[in-house]
């Protein structure tokens, strides 16, 4: 009988031993994990910096062509002819605000072909916030409108 209470003893410590180490939630873990979202919550569609992500790579598989990787512009070579595109990062860019960028990517003009049969709104107004954010260092143009605007 001895033995059994000894061995019983032994399981008792041994499992207040696991249950002391096991991490207890604080009040503030308790507090998260009541408000926090069930695992099954899908994701948001982008965050900023994933839009940004996005522009990025659109930036470089529609406009790097003509205003160069950087968005310093210059020369170019399209079908045996010299062309010229604009700077982006200063100069007439930074002149205008979101609403005339996006305008311009949509509707073309002046040597720029138009985007806007291509590219959906959403992704203009994210490339204007690529351009602005990037390669602008973020400049604001005086009177800064909203991109999306023109873009429709």
């Amino acid at each position: 009988m001895k033995l059994f209470k000894l061995a019983l003893l032994a399981c008792a410590g041994l499992l207040f031993a696991l249950a002391c180490t096991s991490e207890a939630p604080n009040a503030k873990q308790s507090a998260n994990t009541q408000t926090a979202a069930p695992a099954t919550t899908p994701a948001p569609a982008s965050t900023p910096v994933d839009t940004l992500a996005d522009a990025r790579k659109l930036y470089g598989q529609t406009c790097a062509r003509c205003h160069g990787d950087n968005g310093a512009g210059g020369e170019f070579d399209l079908d045996g002819k010299k062309l010229k595109a604009p700077s982006l990062r200063d100069g007439h860019a930074l002149k205008h605000d979101e609403a005339h960028l996006a305008k311009k990517i949509a509707e073309g003009g002046d040597g720029m072909p138009a985007f806007n049969k291509r590219l959906s709104p959403e992704q203009i107004t994210n490339l204007v916030r690529f351009i602005r954010q990037d390669l602008q260092g973020g400049a604001n143009a005086p009177g800064a409108a909203n991109a999306n605007q023109a873009a429709h």
